[in-house]
């Protein structure tokens, strides 16, 4: 199984000491944060209604809000099938947690990440979520906008604060059918320390789609439900 995260620099943990040191202070996310998703129909939503993101909307990424760990899902030999029976995250600057270092769960052990992001426009604004994913597509997401984050603190760039519009890609499997890929789709950067996050600049940077198409793991698939519609989607 492919890591998502073998291709980060080998001296992520003490890439930035400021960083590190501010991420484990303030803690990658708060209970107040609304979880977001992608669904397996390729879109974006959050909260217990499932709301649907906004089309166009942009999301500020906190550069201290990156995390990465384990995930339980049930399985149905349990009697625990779609749920989340255990969870262990830490914030990137930390090792990730050893998988035989994981307690006895009623489910399987998936890897997973988290990216904590605030929406900085549009009828979401000022919604927080915890982007959670156990996909490889997932992960590889996470891993390339953690990349480019790392890039600029290292370069020494006042703004590291990534604004993203939440998109998606899609590949056809030869089993499976459509398959939807989440896409992080950079337009500008911002202070981190920034009320309301601006652009530094109008210039978009997009995040490439995975070129290579990835294979379906065999790990529990999280439960999905049909989002909330607040806005009609285009069939």
């Amino acid at each position: 199984m492919e890591n998502a995260n073998s291709n980060l620099p080998a001296n992520i943990v003490n890439m930035a000491t400021a960083l590190a040191q501010s991420a484990s202070q303030a803690g990658a996310s708060t209970s107040s944060d609304a979880y977001m998703k992608f669904s397996k129909f390729g879109e974006w939503i959050y909260g217990v209604e499932n709301t649907e993101v906004e089309e166009g909307s942009i999301w500020a990424v906190n550069p201290l809000g990156f995390v990465h760990g384990w995930t339980a899902w049930g399985t149905k030999e349990h009697g625990t099938n779609g749920q989340n029976v255990g969870e262990m995250m830490v914030p990137a600057t930390q090792p990730m947690p050893q998988e035989g270092n994981l307690p006895t769960v009623k489910g399987n052990w998936a890897k997973g990440i988290g990216i904590q992001m605030r929406c900085t426009n549009g009828e979401d604004e000022g919604v927080q979520v915890m982007f959670k994913s156990n996909s490889l597509g997932g992960r590889k997401a996470y891993a390339a906008i953690l990349q480019s984050v790392v890039a600029r603190i290292t370069a020494g760039e006042p703004h590291c604060m990534p604004l993203v519009k939440l998109g998606n890609d899609s590949y056809d499997h030869k089993e499976y059918g459509k398959i939807f890929t989440p896409v992080l789709e950079v337009v500008g950067w911002a202070a981190h320390d920034a009320e309301k996050p601006v652009a530094e600049s109008a210039t978009v940077d997009r995040l490439p789609p995975h070129a290579d198409a990835p294979k379906v793991e065999e790990t529990p698939k999280e439960a999905e439900e049909a989002p909330r519609r607040r806005r009609r989607r285009v069939e």
